[in-house]
């Protein structure tokens, strides 16, 4: 079953709809249990009951979401660091976020 609308959306900032795994299958994505079973962000967000990681007034710092690791995944798939795309999900509001996406824009 393909994802829609905020559940596109994993609770990092990733748009699934962007992904080549989602894309082709292989992956259902995060909110659907795709993905990195033990993610640190999405586990956190589960518990707190959270969409993504805007709802959270301390995603700015947290190391969950922004590491070495995230910072050379994004390099590797030379996407903007998921902190960056949480920031831009808090500043615009997820809604638009996703219409921005959907266009493939940013």
């Amino acid at each position: 079953m393909a994802l829609e609308g905020k559940d596109l959306v994993a609770y990092c900032g990733i748009y699934c709809g962007e992904c080549g795994a989602y894309k082709k299958g292989k992956c259902k994505g995060c909110k659907e249990g795709g993905g990195f079973s033990r993610c640190a962000v999405r586990i956190c967000c589960k518990e707190r009951s959270y969409a993504t990681c805007a709802e959270c007034d301390e995603f700015l710092t947290c190391k969950k979401l922004d590491n070495f690791i995230a910072r050379a995944f994004a390099f590797i798939f030379r996407q903007p660091p998921r902190i960056e795309k949480v920031k831009r999900i808090k500043e615009m509001g997820i809604d638009v976020y996703i219409k921005e996406k959907g266009r493939g824009n940013g």
